[in-house]
Parts: structure tokens; C-alpha cells; sequence
């Protein structure tokens, strides 16, 4: 964030899902007062994005964040969805290497980091 120390990828995907479950547990107390049941149709990530929406990240954090939101999704949101994310993520890479977005990453961080971005195709 501008003007503090960078967020880890552990800690962004801590955050994320922190959202995710709060959306889960959310749903859960309207399953048990009204009995109404729902599919997952995707809504836990869009309500974690949401709670990030403003949040000024760096292009690091945001590179971070829209990986694991893409490795969440796991092909089963819309493709446009996904195609938004996706184009993002092209977008942060165009305006900086990732060589140079990841030079301050640590190894452990770096290796998660690289390896969602690998099984998503980006590297």
C-alpha cells in the first residue's frame, strides 16, 4: 500500500478469503432463517473483490491479488469474468516486467507467486 510495506501474497490471500468466508457465513445464517439454499455461483469473490475495490495497491499487490482471484475462480465463473482479470493481470505485465515487479518478493512468496502464475498460463 502507498507509503507502508508492501502486503505479502500470503497475507492478500488471507485477506481475500477472510471476505470469502465472512460472504459463506453470510449465506449460511440466511440458509438456516429461511431455508433457502444456494449454488455456488461465484458471488464469494465478487464480494471479496468488492472489499478491495478502492484499496490503492501496488502494481505487486495488484499483480497478487488478481493471480489468486483467477486461481479461486478456477474456471468457473463466466468467461468474461475471467477474460476481465485476465486482461488486468496483461495489463500490470505491460507496464512493468514482472522480473522487476518481483525483485523485492522473497524466494517462498516468489515460488508460490510464480507457480499460480504458470498454472494460469501467464509465464
Amino acid at each position: 500500500m502507498i507509503g507502508e510495506e508492501r502486503m505479502t501474497y500470503k497475507e492478500l490471500r488471507d485477506m481475500f478469503l477472510g471476505c470469502f468466508y465472512d460472504c459463506c457465513r453470510n449465506k449460511l445464517q440466511l440458509y438456516i432463517k429461511t431455508g433457502e439454499k444456494n449454488d455456488y455461483d461465484g458471488e464469494e469473490i465478487g464480494y471479496a473483490s468488492y472489499q478491495f475495490e478502492n484499496t490503492p495497491f501496488i502494481p505487486i499487490e495488484n499483480l497478487m491479488l488478481n493471480v489468486f482471484k483467477l486461481i479461486l475462480i478456477a474456471g468457473r465463473e463466466p468467461e468474461n469474468v475471467e477474460d476481465s482479470i485476465r486482461k488486468s493481470i496483461t495489463t500490470i505485465l505491460a507496464e512493468k516486467p514482472l522480473e522487476e515487479l518481483i525483485k523485492d518478493v522473497g524466494e517462498d512468496e516468489k515460488k508460490d507467486l510464480l507457480y499460480d502464475m504458470q498454472l494460469l498460463g501467464f509465464i
